[in-house]
């Protein structure tokens, strides 16, 4: 059997009289339930345990003073997904491939942490707290639970502020902590705070948001470590904490993360809590990256070397065990730049003191001396900075820039078919030919200072804004695609879709824009160009395609297609809750009320995630099979929160004055049925004909007469009346 050991020191007072430290084996937390937290877009240097004194960190610097610290730790991307990929994989972004947060997964064959750990008999949990970690990225890969429910609104760019608050999260992991037995656990903790916007809660306001943020992060990781106490884990747990990135707080013109690959936004806290607190107080100061996190917890876990191949990062138990690390270059990347704005990507490495940085002007800094990175030293340490770059060129092999999914010559042409202006594949452009990221901050910032009004629904004033920027910047992906959807919002149609076009001349493959076109035609009666669109969105997002071409067959006629493609849809992701709505419609259009009842039933819980959207017919057609199969009581429990949804809902108001019809409640039949129209802020001749109508199939003439005098008084024209 596999042993791993590795001496640590018993006690400082041991060594300082001159005694060998005792050894201690490793091997001893074989088995000992294991605890990784990450807590989004947190800098190192705005923590106590990292020589901050502004903030307010109990439980981390507890942590810390119990556990070894790495000084110098470092992501590999200032973006959350890639950043998680390469902390859960082991691999560096070139490696396993994923670039950016939007348009890349987790590839099949990549072998997570969670998969890993799995193999090696431990039960295996993860509750994220941002959008871009769902589980259809891949990131979720290898847990037995993962727990990644929260409200989703809007698409693409946006999505990556999606959020729930971390004491939902916390919860979520803590029960299913408490639910497991005597099997080990592997449980994965992340927050989204402080990421911004910084908003913490009144009782953790500080004088600068991000660290009354970070404030209530602290408060969160406390309360999942005190569940963990009472269950009497902790003491034997080990337990990891790290970030994915830091953040730019304007320290080089960048207020968030992503666009540049200074210090602020790479160097992250690493801190490592051994049962027992083993070696506690141990600071390493040699530069580390997040890529060592797995094949640390593999090593400290007793998994044997068969189990933890194929890893670009190393176990660092040894120098735990010694408070040295060896020497180490860490690489880093952000490929936002390029993906999203048409300027130049950049790549990044630190080696001991010095920091150097790929870009169009390359930089170097000596940390050392000049931690904030204000003076650069390419040009004076020129053969330093060659050294450096030659380095990055042999660790990433010389990787090309590769697009997040390969251009397709065929949905190019299938565009210029649609009558899109569409551009040759961009050649591969070295990052000296493109613009220099730093040198397009203030243009940067000022598109952040748009989707801030866009959040803010001032469509008018974004559309304003980004005619001034495009007229300059023709290559802004983002900034074309926030311009379509503030026009779309102000009713320029049109312009709106010549604005997505610009998107998919830039990128052809973009699924969110073929399927908000896709949206766009179906709207604009244009099915067959929706369509086009719905199946140009198929290879990169097919649940969501799927599922639109299900709604456009449903709204065709054509049920059998519309049922083949909605099970598509849910085949690649069950929590589709418009594909179940769908089959609940055919179901219950052909009279197959039972079938209709579980579909429904199954849209009703996997909407729960997206508790805002409104599905008009979803409770309604769920209590109108539950009415013809005499379950009366649950039906009008179904139409009443199908009213409560959607209080003008035809369905719901015509559903539920039927039932109460059957069972001789007139007068709540015509109260109910009367919504249909009172409920409206306009009422349309439609509503007053949908009144009208449905009393007399009721056979309550006196009512229909009293609503179809109302209705000719209302729309004198309207020969439905006379």
């Amino acid at each position: 059997m596999y042993r791993l050991l590795v001496t640590l020191a018993l006690s400082a007072a041991a060594a300082a009289c001159g005694r060998e430290p005792s050894p201690i084996a490793l091997d001893r937390f074989r088995g000992a339930p294991i605890v990784l937290i990450s807590i989004d877009t947190l800098r190192a240097d705005h923590l106590a345990a990292y020589g901050y004194r502004a903030g307010s960190t109990p439980v981390i610097d507890r942590l810390a003073s119990h556990g070894i610290v790495f000084d110098e730790a470092y992501s590999h991307c200032p973006l959350t997904l890639p950043s998680h990929a390469s902390l859960l994989t082991g691999r560096l972004p070139p490696n396993h491939g994923v670039r950016d947060n939007i348009g890349y997964t987790i590839a099949p064959d990549e072998q997570t942490l969670a998969l890993r750990l799995k193999a090696a008999g431990y039960a295996t949990g993860g509750a994220v707290s941002s959008f871009v970690l769902r589980h259809q990225t891949g990131i979720g890969r290898g847990f037995d639970f993962f727990d990644d429910a929260m409200a989703v609104t809007g698409t693409g760019e946006s999505l990556s502020e999606t959020q729930r608050d971390g004491r939902l999260t916390v919860d979520a992991l803590a029960s299913w902590v408490d639910a497991q037995g005597t099997r080990p656990v592997f449980a994965f903790l992340h927050l989204y705070e402080p990421h911004a916007p910084y908003s913490p809660p009144a009782s953790h306001a500080m004088a600068q948001p991000y660290d009354g943020e970070i404030a209530y992060a602290d408060e969160l990781v406390g309360r999942f470590l005190d569940r963990l106490t009472a269950r009497g884990l902790l003491d034997r747990a080990i337990v990891v904490l790290v970030s994915d990135h830091g953040e730019g707080l304007g320290d080089h013109g960048e207020a968030e993360h992503g666009l540049l690959l200074y210090r602020e936004s790479l160097r992250v806290p690493f801190i490592v809590r051994l049962p027992g607190s083993a070696r506690g107080g141990t600071r390493i100061g040699s530069p580390v990256g997040l890529i060592d996190v797995a094949p640390t917890l593999l090593a400290l876990a007793g998994v044997t070397p068969e189990q933890s191949s194929g890893l670009d990062g190393e176990s660092l138990a040894g120098p735990m065990a010694s408070g040295r690390a060896p020497d180490r270059s860490v690489y880093s990347e952000t490929m936002y730049p390029r993906l999203h704005f048409g300027w130049s990507d950049l790549a990044s490495v630190v080696d001991g003191r010095y920091h150097y940085i790929r870009a169009p002007r390359p930089e170097l800094y000596d940390m050392a001396a000049d931690a904030a990175e204000h003076h650069d030293l390419a040009r004076t340490k020129a053969s330093t900075a060659a050294s450096l770059a030659a380095w990055i060129t042999r660790t990433t092999g010389g990787t090309a820039f590769v697009v997040p999914s390969a251009t397709d010559d065929a949905a190019r042409e299938r565009l210029r078919a649609l009558g899109y202006a569409t551009s040759s594949p961009p050649a591969a452009a070295s990052a000296e030919s493109l613009a220099d990221p730093k040198d397009k901050i203030a243009t940067y910032e000022t598109l952040r200072k748009v989707q801030r009004l866009a959040a803010d629904g001032r469509d008018r004033e974004v559309v304003a804004e980004l005619e001034r920027v495009l007229e300059s910047e023709p290559s802004m992906l983002d900034g074309w695609e926030l311009a379509a959807k503030s026009l779309l919002k102000i009713g320029r149609t049109k312009d709106a879709i010549d604005a997505f076009g610009k998107v998919l001349a830039l990128e052809p493959s973009k699924p969110e824009t073929h399927l908000a076109l896709a949206r766009i035609f179906a709207i604009e009666r244009q099915p067959a160009r929706a369509r086009a669109h719905a199946e140009l969105a198929v290879r990169r997002d097919p649940a969501a395609a799927y599922e639109i071409l299900a709604q456009l067959m449903l709204d065709a006629g054509r049920p059998a297609d519309a049922t083949a493609f909605a099970r598509r849809s849910i085949g690649v992701e069950r929590s589709r809750y418009m594909s179940h709505f769908i089959l609940g419609v055919v179901a219950q259009r052909e009279g197959r009320c039972p079938d209709a009842i579980a579909a429904f039933r199954q849209a009703i819980e996997a909407k729960r995630t997206e508790p805002h959207a409104v599905v008009r017919n979803l409770h309604a057609g769920l209590a109108d099979c539950l009415a013809r199969t005499n379950q009366a009581a649950e039906a009008e429990r179904e139409f009443r929160a199908e009213l409560a949804a959607v209080p003008w809902s035809p369905e719901g108001r015509v559903g539920l004055a039927t039932l109460y019809r059957s069972q001789g409640r007139d007068e709540d039949a015509r109260t109910v049925l009367a919504g249909v129209v009172t409920s409206l802020p306009r009422p349309t001749a439609d509503a007053y004909w949908t009144v009208v109508r449905t009393f007399t199939i009721l056979g309550d003439a006196p009512a229909s007469r009293q609503w179809a005098s109302k209705a000719r008084a209302a729309f004198p024209d309207d020969r439905r009346f006379r």
